[in-house]
């Protein structure tokens, strides 16, 4: 939220402090300034000035002396501007003062040997507008030495506020200003209320129906039947552009300025439009639609709240108002609207809606359900005072709040013992009052407070206590070393283990992603659709981008390549390690911890190997070499491959993982479909595996075994096989056939290729042969080779390559 210095000094004085100390003073009670920003030239020095005299330049065709008088001096100027003269009233620029376009400091000059003693500015040598023609020309009239600060504003300093979900009372100036009078200890000064009413009732010009109580605890309406288009006065133009608004006419802008006040949305229709005068506050039907200001159709359902007349809906409550009834050029009355929604409603119809607007962004966090009135008394008396408006008098409300404020008890004790520092029990009162907090009881140990009700965020002891801390100020809590107690029996290596995957992924090359576990349903449908049922969705999302917990860490980690990609990183190799949410076969939300790593580009090839493009196989290869690796580093047992096509990936490129023999994970290239849509050309390939099985062995003791006495023998095999014949087969074929005596199988060649026929592929493969016993002999090893290719013949009818 951006927050004006100037209008934040109409509610306190803040005269004595400086920008910094504000700063610093809100941030350690808790309220985050993000940035100061500087808006508008600074205009120091820079006075209007009348122009006396306008001689020649004796030794120049262009220049011009001239005698000006500042309102104390007559002071000699060199002028270059074609439309100096005699009598004309401009900015004059004394020494010292620095010009804000440029940047550079006035010093006593001499030009062409004529001394000069300032300078006449253009409106853009002073960041005033684009014209540079001449020097600025101010009206008739104006006083000699009158400050230009006072003419057109002086630079102005904002507050960038990072305002918490949890303290919707501060989006507004009131309620900063509010927080400054607790911490600086000075009173409150707010606004005037009050306004002329005429003698004809509000109750007999419109009426009021709030069909939803529980959406709508009160809506309060009040009648103008007489309002002037007026443009707004410069100074409140000046604050809500300031504050990001744009100045449309003085009706309008008052409804804005108000909510930027208050924090209180408020809404105006053109009283003439309104259907029967009479405002119904109702759920809208199914199907039904409303053009809103912003020019779309918007279709409703039975969910989301509108403001309707007799005939059609006005209005989509807390969110935007509708084309049919806004306030327009010919509109000369105004019914407006100030009421309190259920903060739920309103975020979901906004969230449904694909809409976020000022009055939805305030209302889904929570607005005092107690300020309609006062906004809405706050917004005639600005109508009344500039737009000539007459109003007329009472309300007309539906209201059924409860008037009862909640009550909360703080103990004395606990608050000093959470807090970790000694706060006498009349300072805890003092700061909680300083907040508006009523005391109504109070005892030697505790006191119980009335909730003001604008803090929405308050409704347990422990808020209490957080309200004590901040305002005693966060930077002033004891520094506390952290300690920490061995627990005897105490095992860490699940956490151990996961540094250790962590390490090795590192040292492979891979880059750590971390993603939310919540995301939109459109990123995981992005990969996989047939799992919808299965998902955890979250009852009150932030929003409709974090609105399911994920069920796969592949979908984030494809969004996060396609990042990577579109900001010209073709090449990346990155691993996430993060638990996933679903739903079992029971029906019951469980959640899991994952391994997901990914390949994209050339990650696999050295750098002076980056022309040919990459293939879905090589990809693939790359990814299944790294995870074996990461295997073989974690003491993970008997890690296998089995094809299967696998939805969101390429057909023919994706596996099922086994791990002791039991389902892992799954491997594959993601489809080509989904990587046009992140407009990746090259190949993607991704493993997710659970956590639990790959890391099982990870601190298992090695146990050494005895130094081969006897020498190995190596044998090489090469064969051709059909399309479907999978490496795994082969190894399970030469494994089953082997004698004890095969100590290692090494693929070492693929070849596939016109010269084998469509469908074939030549593989190779080095078996080495050793005896524990003595030196095996050729004939022996000749004679298991044999069988070896025997069994591979009869079980995969594969054709071995002699050489």
């Amino acid at each position: 939220m951006r927050l004006p210095i100037s209008w934040l000094a109409e509610y306190i004085d803040i005269s004595d402090m400086s920008v910094e100390d504000l700063a610093n003073k809100i941030t350690f009670a808790g309220i985050e300034i993000e940035g100061i920003e500087q808006v508008g030239p600074s205009l120091d020095g820079i006075v209007a000035a009348e122009i006396r005299e306008c001689m020649p330049h004796p030794d120049s065709d262009h220049l011009h002396i001239a005698k000006v008088f500042d309102g104390q001096n007559e002071l000699q100027i060199v002028c270059g501007a074609p439309n100096c003269r005699n009598g004309m009233i401009s900015a004059l620029a004394r020494i010292g003062a620095v010009i804000p376009n440029g940047g550079f400091k006035i010093k006593k000059g001499k030009l062409r040997g004529v001394e000069s003693f300032g300078m006449l500015c253009s409106a853009r040598e002073l960041s005033l507008s684009d014209d540079g023609s001449g020097i600025m020309e101010l009206p008739e009239g104006t006083k000699p030495g009158t400050p230009l600060a006072n003419l057109f504003g002086s630079c102005e300093t904002v507050f960038e506020v990072e305002v918490t979900w949890n303290r919707p009372d501060c989006l507004s100036i009131i309620g900063v200003a509010r927080e400054f009078a607790a911490i600086l200890g000075r009173p409150l000064k707010m606004p005037a209320i009050d306004f002329p009413e005429t003698e004809v009732p509000a109750s007999s010009l419109c009426s009021v129906q709030v069909k939803n109580k529980s959406a709508c605890p009160d809506y309060t309406a009040r009648v103008l039947p007489h309002v002037e288009r007026r443009p707004s006065p410069d100074w409140m133009r000046k604050r809500l552009e300031l504050c990001g608004q744009r100045s449309i006419d003085i009706v309008v802008d008052v409804s804005n300025y108000v909510m930027l006040e208050c924090g209180q949305p408020l809404h105006t229709f053109d009283y003439e439009c309104v259907a029967g005068h009479g405002i119904i506050v109702r759920n809208a039907g199914d199907g039904e639609k409303i053009r809103t200001l912003d020019g779309c159709e918007r279709t409703l359902d039975s969910t989301m709240l509108v403001i309707a007349d007799k005939e059609t809906p006005l209005a989509v409550a807390g969110v935007m108002g509708g084309e049919g009834s806004e306030i327009r050029p010919g509109t000369t009355s105004v019914l407006l609207e100030s009421a309190s929604f259920c903060a739920p409603s309103i975020k979901s119809t906004a969230t449904r809606l694909g809409m976020h607007t000022e009055a939805s962004h305030r209302y889904e966090r929570g607005v005092d359900p107690f300020l309609t009135d006062w906004a809405s008394r706050r917004a005639c008396h600005l109508l009344a005072a500039y737009a000539n408006a007459t109003v007329a008098s009472g309300s007309v409300s539906d209201d059924s709040r409860s008037p009862d404020p909640l009550k909360v008890k703080l103990r004395f004790k606990r608050a000093c013992d959470v807090i970790g520092m000694a706060i006498p029990p009349e300072k805890q009162i003092s700061i909680l009052e300083s907040l508006s907090f009523r005391k109504v009881d109070e005892t030697e140990d505790c006191a119980v407070f009335t909730v003001p009700s604008f803090r929405v965020d308050v409704d347990c002891e422990a808020d209490l206590i957080e309200e004590i801390a901040r305002m005693s100020g966060l930077d002033s809590l004891p520094e506390i070393v952290p300690s920490s107690t061995i627990v005897a029996g105490a095992n860490d290596s699940s956490v151990r283990s996961v540094s250790v995957c962590r390490n090795t992924l590192v040292q492979l090359g891979f880059t750590e992603a971390m993603n939310y576990s919540f995301t939109s349903p459109s990123v995981l449908d992005a990969f996989s659709t047939s799992n919808r049922s299965m998902r955890m969705p979250l009852p009150n999302p932030v929003s409709a981008e974090y609105s399911v917990m994920r069920d796969s860490l592949i979908p984030q980690m494809i969004s996060t390549m396609a990042y990577n990609h579109a900001h010209e990183t073709s090449t990346a190799s990155m691993f996430e390690i993060g638990r996933v949410f679903f739903k079992n076969q029971s029906g019951v939300y469980e959640e899991e911890d994952r391994i997901c790593i990914a390949l994209m580009g050339f990650a696999g090839r050295s750098m002076i190997d980056r022309t040919r493009p990459v293939s879905c196989r090589e990809s693939i290869l790359w990814l299944k070499g790294a995870l074996e690796s990461l295997a073989w580093k974690l003491r993970t047992p008997q890690l296998r491959f089995v094809s299967k096509d696998i939805e969101g990936f390429e057909k023919g490129f994706s596996a099922e993982v086994f791990i002791a023999g039991r389902p892992a994970g799954v491997i594959g290239i993601i489809d080509s479909a989904v990587r046009k849509k992140c407009r990746i050309q090259s190949p993607l390939s991704v493993v997710e595996l659970k956590r639990a099985p790959l890391l099982s062995n990870v601190f298992k003791t090695v146990t050494a075994k005895d130094v081969p006495a006897y020498p190995s023998t190596s044998r090489d095999i090469a064969l051709i096989s059909e399309a479907g014949v999978s490496n795994e087969a082969i190894l399970q074929i030469i494994k089953k056939a082997a004698p004890r005596e095969l100590v290692g199988v090494k693929l070492f060649d693929i070849f596939t290729g016109a010269p084998l026929g469509e469908g074939k592929t030549s593989v190779a493969y080095s078996l080495e042969y050793r005896s524990s016993e003595r030196t095996l002999n050729d004939d022996e090893v000749n004679a298991f080779h044999e069988k070896i290719k025997d069994a591979l013949k009869s079980k995969l009818h594969v054709e071995i390559r002699e050489s």
